[in-house]
């Protein structure tokens, strides 16, 4: 199981965020995730397209992947 950051960007865009990014609000308006759990066989790209879809909870920025993947 691996661990991808990801950052939504206040405009909206999901990335990739460095792997030694913190979690949370950034200084500016973007909020870095760590998406937690994720199986060997799954790319950045479909975490990243999971992602879009999800509504994440307020000031919850560690997601585990099954929540994406429903």
């Amino acid at each position: 199981m691996a661990s991808i950051m990801i950052k939504k960007a206040g405009e909206g865009l999901v990335s990739q965020a460095h792997r030694n990014a913190d979690v949370g609000p950034t200084s500016g308006s973007s909020v870095v995730y760590e998406v937690q759990n994720v199986p060997s066989g799954v790319s950045v790209d479909d975490v990243i397209a999971a992602f879009k879809t999800y509504k994440p909870v307020d000031k919850v920025y560690e997601i585990d992947w099954s929540a994406l993947s429903k």
